[in-house]
């Protein structure tokens, strides 16, 4: 007997998952050219209308990949989120993780993905915000606000954190997605101690 249309399968959800981190895996490792529903589908093995079946369309699509970048990205933020002793070794703790990010995890082509496709379409703009931004800031803001002697208004926090990540951000996709490495190359090593000591400064004062 034939299932009713737009009934869902018995393994739904283990399909969609299935499917969804294959997705995934291709929006962090492909060109950022903003793929059309064919190429996302080709990508997955799958065809547009499996697709359409387990995500809507194509932004449902875009929508449901940042989600799990979102989640794949948890652990990072609740380990960066972790108090210190003091501001400065706080900061010290958070550009080495996010140093560590740069170079061996996919923190540069997250945000780019994320960038592209959510100042296109608002609705992937709204969830890069809610699912990698805000966290990602907000794991900043955590570690800073339950640190003795850290900032303590929601205003310093979020400044403190903007001030933090925004130059990671911009190097990384410099360096890694603009051809920066070979055109203007960055000692990022120097470039993370002098934000460091810089933002150090400024929250210690």
């Amino acid at each position: 007997m034939a299932r009713p249309a737009g009934a869902r399968n018995h393994d739904f959800d283990e399909k969609r998952t299935k499917l969804l981190d294959t997705l995934t895996n291709h929006a962090l490792d492909a060109d950022l050219r903003r793929p059309s529903l064919r190429q996302f589908a080709i990508a997955a093995g799958a065809s547009e209308p499996t697709l359409r079946h387990y995500f809507g369309d194509r932004q449902g699509v875009v929508v449901a990949i940042l989600e799990n970048i979102g989640r794949r990205g948890t652990p990072i933020w609740n380990m960066i989120a972790e108090p210190a002793e003091t501001p400065t070794e706080a900061l010290e703790q958070y550009f080495r993780i996010a140093e560590t990010g740069m170079r061996h995890a996919n923190f540069t082509r997250a945000h780019a993905f994320g960038l592209i496709e959510g100042i296109a379409e608002e609705k992937a703009g709204k969830a890069y915000l809610r699912h990698i931004l805000e966290p990602a800031l907000k794991s900043i803001m955590d570690k800073l606000g339950n640190t003795p002697n850290g900032p303590t208004s929601e205003n310093a926090l979020r400044a403190a954190a903007m001030a933090a990540m925004a130059p990671l951000l911009v190097m990384s996709i410099h360096q890694d997605l603009l051809g920066g490495d070979t055109e203007a190359p960055i000692d990022s090593q120097s470039m993370i101690r002098n934000i460091q000591a810089w933002l150090g400064a400024g929250i210690t004062t």
